[in-house]
């Protein structure tokens, strides 16, 4: 490292006298400031030359993962704004697959000295960097006033990147965005996080993260975006959610929460997006989420919820995506579905509903996933052949006793039996074959009935749909911001 940061100086050294032979017209860098930036790339970078073909970075030899800004900087003598045009300061560093392929070299690490020797940084993002040599996060890289304007640090898809997040991290009020997401860190989310006032976004999805969500989280008054999923966080859900009143994004999937959830989290006014799915949430869940107006995506699935459908369901008229699958629901379906006209979604499956499928289900306008299969649901499922036409093979209905499509005869549907049709074939044949006839002539017509689409290695609600819902989501803030 020694030879390296020698080699760095005398480059720096020609550099300057490069300058001052042109009268020092040519905008440039603070030299301490430039061989920051050479130390960082190099402990990154698989390019031992990269400071030699990029000796002014900022302006005549550019990198397109370096973003550099001509910004005023504050006089010390009267604490005014100085100006300086000709002074390049370096403000983001991105590394990913859409720069270099691969992006990182084997044994790339994070050069902390070199960090501190970039102050006005505002955008740190890593992508698929460390993939090999274990890496991880130093405490002091964020002490002493380190990295004090950095507003964006993503270090994201980094299967090297372990051990846990540093309570350090706290100090960098100015941080806005907090992305560390797939990656392998382990160990309790530091309370210290609750102190990033300016935080926007957090998102510590896919590690092992353990212990609880923190009690303070409401401190976070500008958050919008909260992914905590796939990770290993128990205990109960803060009641200080409810404070977080710019929330849009709420993600706790796929850990082991338990409880109930507050009633708190009905003052979210603006949420569009709620998962709880693969936890150990208990019912029932509070009526105050009618208060949720906005959303359009509420995913309970693989709870023990263990009652009745929530009758505040009827009155979220944004909702889009509904599901409750495996949760112990039971009783009937909520004929209050039926006002739910942007509804494109629905799955109740594997549960214990009873009675019949209300009517005017088959007249929600968009909807496009239907999943009631696995429940106790009976009688004829009254929809018109435009509904069956326009679902096709996203309609199970498999695994109910007794239920059936009225009138089914689309040439679409596998089976395109109708319960009229199987009633008649079930009287003429009941003498020599008996009563169990009819049990055989509807089940078969629900095994049938589109397999191949709700299979449980293509569950709707599984993995692919998972991040097609995160990246619609992503996309519809996109185009609001």
């Amino acid at each position: 490292m020694a030879s390296f940061s020698s080699i760095l100086l005398v480059l720096l050294y020609v550099l300057t006298l490069f300058n001052v032979g042109y009268g020092g017209e040519m905008e440039s860098m603070e030299d301490g400031e430039l061989l920051g930036l050479f130390e960082v790339m190099g402990s990154l970078l698989d390019d031992p030359t990269w400071a030699q073909v990029h000796p002014q970075p900022c302006t005549d030899t550019p990198w397109p993962g370096v973003q550099c800004e001509l910004m005023a900087q504050e006089d010390g003598a009267n604490g005014q704004q100085d100006y300086n045009p000709t002074i390049f300061h370096v403000t983001k560093i991105h590394i990913g697959t859409d720069i270099l392929t691969p992006p990182c070299k084997p044994t790339a690490t994070l050069s902390s000295r070199g960090l501190m020797k970039l102050p006005y940084l505002k955008t740190l993002s890593l992508f698929n960097c460390f993939n090999v040599t274990p890496f991880s996060l130093s405490s002091s890289l964020f002490e002493n006033n380190s990295l004090s304007s950095l507003e964006h640090l993503a270090l994201v898809a980094n299967p090297s990147l372990h051990g846990s997040i540093p309570s350090s991290l706290g100090n960098i009020q100015s941080l806005r965005v907090l992305s560390l997401s797939q990656n392998m860190l382990s160990g309790e989310i530091p309370q210290e996080i609750c102190g990033l006032v300016n935080l926007q976004q957090l998102d510590l999805s896919y590690n092992h993260l353990t212990g609880s969500v923190p009690q303070d989280i409401g401190k976070l008054q500008s958050l919008t975006i909260f992914d905590l999923s796939y990770n290993m966080l128990g205990g109960q859900l803060p009641s200080s959610f409810g404070q977080l009143k710019s929330l849009q994004k709420i993600d706790l999937g796929f850990n082991d929460l338990t409880g109930r959830v507050p009633q708190e989290l009905g003052n979210l006014s603006r949420l569009v997006l709620f998962d709880l799915s693969h936890n150990f949430i208990n019912g029932p869940l509070p009526e105050s989420l009618s208060g949720l107006k906005q959303l359009e995506y509420l995913v309970i699935q693989d709870n023990p919820i263990n009652t009745g459908m929530p009758l505040f369901i009827g009155s979220l008229g944004r909702l889009k995506v509904l599901s409750f699958s495996r949760c112990g629901l039971m009783g009937p379906i909520l004929t209050s579905l039926s006002m739910l006209k942007n509804l494109t979604a629905l799955s109740l499956d594997n549960n214990s509903l009873n009675g019949t499928v209300p009517s005017l289900i088959g007249s929600l306008p968009n909807l496009e996933q239907l999943n009631l299969s696995q429940n106790n649901l009976s009688g004829e499922m009254l929809v018109s052949q435009e509904f069956i036409n326009r679902i096709g093979m996203r309609l199970d209905i498999r695994g109910n006793n007794g239920l059936c499509i009225k009138n089914n005869t689309s040439s679409e549907v596998k089976s395109p039996i109708s319960c009229v049709s199987s009633r008649n074939r079930t009287s003429w044949n009941k003498s020599s074959l008996g009563d169990q006839e009819e049990e055989d002539e509807c089940g078969h017509m629900n095994s049938d009935l589109y397999q191949s689409s709700w299979s449980s290695k293509n569950h709707y609600y599984g993995y692919e749909f998972r991040l097609w819902l995160e990246q619609m989501f992503l996309v519809m803030m996109f185009l609001l911001l």
